[in-house]
């Protein structure tokens, strides 16, 4: 035995080494805080917080499940990586009792789920719910549905021995992974640089605003070769599924039950992608019975921002984030022209009085892809202070 420890003790000290200089790595990125005390700190914090772990992973659902909990908000959003560019100030005087939980519902099922929840009394039911009406929700056929938010929540990767393990790992192989970033605004890698969610759960895109900000261009993604390719989310069969329609019907009257004022939103694409998609006899066969759907969801008299494309508007594609996610700016001007034409018929819209917004449209600092509130200067460079204390 003695032996045995003799020969075994320099490897179980290179093996703990390697363990704590893992865990120092995490630590330094803010890779390491776990999503409860994440969500404390953002519900309490005054500066703009960030939450981007790039390291252990973001567990999206469980994170805006937690911040979902801890706000307990009014106002809610709801939907895909769409629905994440709305804003708290957009729905100004009750900025304070919003909160934007896209991603969190990512199927019919998850969507069927929140009912619950709020049915239970688990999370209090909203005065207002804005809810994106992806397509996914009436796919036939979709890798989303393998998700359930009731039945498969993602652990916190933070409280997780293994993923500090393979954390470690990567940063080892990756020393770009390892350097730490010159600012700390948020919590983990991506949110130390102002990447990430924000406090009111909606989404900053910093890499897409940097790139504007040096060469105000667009770029329009890989939707177009995805579409061609049949690749997700064009995977075959690519099928309206009338089932899933009835049973969104089914829940969206559920919500109205529950006296949940109810706005819902069908997500905008390119017109770049949408005029090439319009050629191709799949994405066109699905997209008709999708927009009877829209007019379906309009005649059982449900508040509804249509679909749309920025020329539509009188914009361009600048106004996407790529092809298939309208930017914050967009969003804003989508809610307002809402408002204002059919808001006066409803409690909470006539409410919203957009003075916040309306100096940001007129400020030469907003871009078409970004108001830059949390991030400009005087001379359109990026500026960040040190915010988060460790």
């Amino acid at each position: 035995m003695k032996q045995f420890l003799i020969k075994t003790w320099p490897y179980i000290l290179i093996g703990l080494a390697y363990f704590i200089l893992g865990e120092y790595l995490l630590y330094r990125l803010n890779e390491t805080k776990s999503i409860n005390e994440v969500s404390k700190i953002q519900s309490s914090s005054t500066r703009e917080l960030y939450y981007g772990r790039q390291v252990l992973g973001n567990s999206l659902p469980l994170y805006k499940y937690i911040r979902l909990q801890t706000e307990q908000p009014d106002v809610l959003v709801v939907g895909q990586s769409v629905s994440l560019q709305f804003r708290d100030f957009v729905f100004e005087p009750f900025e304070d009792q919003f909160y934007n939980a896209g991603l969190m519902i990512r199927n019919i099922a998850d969507l069927n789920y929140l009912a619950n929840l709020f049915e239970e009394g688990k999370i209090k039911k909203p005065r207002f719910m804005l809810i994106a009406v992806d397509l996914s929700f009436v796919l036939e056929k979709t890798f989303l549905d393998e998700y359930s938010l009731e039945f498969d929540m993602p652990e916190d990767r933070a409280l997780s021995i293994k993923s500090h393990l393979q954390g470690a790992q990567k940063l080892m192989l990756d020393g770009h992974l390892r350097a730490r970033p010159k600012l700390n605004l948020g919590f983990g890698k991506a949110g130390m640089t102002g990447r990430g969610y924000r406090n009111d759960g909606s989404y900053r895109h910093l890499p897409e605003i940097e790139k504007y900000l040096q060469d105000s261009t667009y770029y329009d993604g890989d939707l177009v070769e995805r579409l061609k390719e049949r690749e997700a989310p064009f995977t075959v069969p690519f099928n309206y599924h009338p089932a899933k329609a009835k049973q969104l019907l089914e829940i969206l009257n559920r919500f109205r039950e529950m006296n949940i004022e109810l706005l819902l939103y069908i997500p905008p694409y390119s017109d770049h992608f949408f005029a090439s998609a319009m050629k191709d006899s799949m994405f066109v066969a699905f997209w008709q019975d999708y927009m009877r759907l829209q007019e379906k969801l309009k005649k059982e008299n449900y508040a509804l921002i249509e679909f749309t494309t920025p020329s539509s508007m009188g914009l361009d594609d600048r106004y996407m984030v790529d092809s298939e996610h309208p930017g914050e700016v967009l969003n804003a001007i989508q809610l307002k022209k809402y408002a204002l034409s059919y808001g006066a018929e409803s409690p909470f819209l006539s409410q919203l009085h957009f003075k916040t917004l309306d100096s940001l449209l007129q400020n030469e600092h907003s871009l078409p892809i970004s108001f830059l509130k949390d991030s400009i200067n005087a001379d359109f460079k990026l500026k960040e202070e040190n915010t988060l204390a460790n």
